[in-house]
């Protein structure tokens, strides 16, 4: 644990805006460089956000998986790319790690922190995650659905929700990085899978759908009753 806590740096983002409103709340691991130089230019908070969260290509992939588990469906919204626009309401977009975060290398250059399953294995990274993500969890005033990018940000909501540190549902989706395209693909039915990390794509795809249906219909429900 001592190590990795030495080979870690952090850098400010302002990613600690929070949507009280929030229905959806999409979790990644860490801020990225788009966030970082969002903050440097003065951006507000709110701004880095509804701007820079989940950029790029990584924003078209999310947007098809969301969709593909009904999501949009969800929010009565047409797709959930409207939701870094006039959607943006309904959603909050946040990380494990509120910080940008990055492991300091052997040669001594240092990447994006990426893997959420050593989080739990360094101090200051467990601290972060307490002070800063689980802290958040708290100010929502609905009974929100979690989308976890990735099996290693699934993990540790679970591990939270277990531990009664965090309340709502969780849902698994592959991580959107294009890297991850097979994985993706995989995740909404247009690729066989490969190897075990493909196949927990196919069940968390299915579960997903099935607890965003559930959702759906309790939705209804209720609306129904309020009338």
């Amino acid at each position: 644990m001592a190590n990795l806590d030495e080979n870690i740096i952090f850098e400010p983002t302002g990613f600690d805006y929070v949507n009280p409103k929030a229905e959806v709340v999409i979790v990644g691991i860490t801020p990225g460089n788009s966030q970082l130089n969002g903050s440097r230019d003065g951006m507000s908070p709110l701004e880095i956000k509804r701007k820079y969260a989940f950029a790029g290509s990584m924003r078209h992939w999310l947007v098809s998986m969301l969709d593909y588990i009904g999501i949009n469906q969800l929010l009565n919204i047409e797709t959930c790319s409207s939701l870094w626009g006039d959607d943006f309401d309904k959603v909050d977009m946040t990380s494990l790690l509120k910080d940008a975060t990055y492991e300091i290398k052997k040669d001594g250059s240092r990447e994006m922190f990426r893997h959420a399953s050593k989080i739990e294995k360094s101090e200051k990274l467990t601290r972060m995650l307490e002070d800063g993500f689980v802290k958040n969890c708290g100010k929502y005033e609905n009974s929100v659905l979690y989308v976890a990018c990735g099996p290693g940000v699934y993990n540790i909501l679970k591990k939270l929700y277990n531990e009664k540190k965090m309340d709502g549902f969780v849902a698994g989706i592959a991580h959107p990085s294009g890297a991850n395209l097979g994985r993706i693909l995989c995740y909404m039915g247009q690729k066989e899978p490969m190897n075990p990390s493909y196949k927990w794509c196919l069940e968390k795809a299915e579960e997903a759908k099935n607890l965003v249906s559930f959702l759906e219909i309790h939705r209804s429900q209720t609306e129904q009753i309020k009338k």
